[in-house]
């Protein structure tokens, strides 16, 4: 299990950034949003077989993590603050060391598309790390029930989704 920080410490593909983060606390979201501003990246990401481009110069990844839930939200924008997808990684941990969120990935991941594309990535590395007893059966299921949560949440409530990302690309990008 890897533990991920919201500055993106581990992604050697970004060159140059910028950090801040936030603590809410508002009726639809507790917990720490993040914002990383990405000046320059050594290669864009595409993925999709359109090449949808999530990760490019000037784009910026507003990280949403949860108080009291297994789950952070990324929500990556491109130059124009336009949302390119919203991905959920799916964590045993939410936490926060000198100010910078993190969570301890489970592997499972959810991502959310504009036009309304699901995607479900990464079980068979939630297989594998049960199957060779990095997690427990516990961990395991706990990951499902999260996914569970995100689609009742976000999948099944788009509009909603959109509506809360809107509020805080509004509050911190602009």
């Amino acid at each position: 299990m890897k533990r991920r920080f919201a500055d993106a410490r581990s992604n050697d593909n970004i060159i140059d950034k910028e950090f801040k983060n936030y603590y809410i606390n508002e009726e639809e979201f507790v917990g720490n949003i993040s914002v990383l501003k990405i000046n320059k990246v050594k290669n864009k990401w595409e993925v999709d077989e359109e090449g949808r481009c999530i990760l490019d110069n000037n784009y910026t990844w507003l990280e949403m993590y949860p108080e009291e839930d297994n789950y952070c939200i990324t929500i990556m924008c491109d130059e124009n603050h336009k949302v390119k997808e919203w991905y959920f990684d799916i964590c045993m941990q939410n936490g926060i060391e000198d100010n910078v969120p993190f969570e301890d990935d489970l592997y499972l991941d959810v991502v959310i598309v504009p036009d309304g594309r699901v995607h479900i990535l990464d079980e068979d590395e939630l297989m594998d790390a049960y199957n060779n007893k990095i997690i427990t059966k516990d961990n395991y299921e706990l990951a499902y029930e999260i996914k569970d949560k995100i689609f009742n949440k976000y999948v099944n409530n788009k509009e909603g989704l959109e509506k809360m990302t809107q509020k805080y690309i509004s509050k911190f990008l602009y």
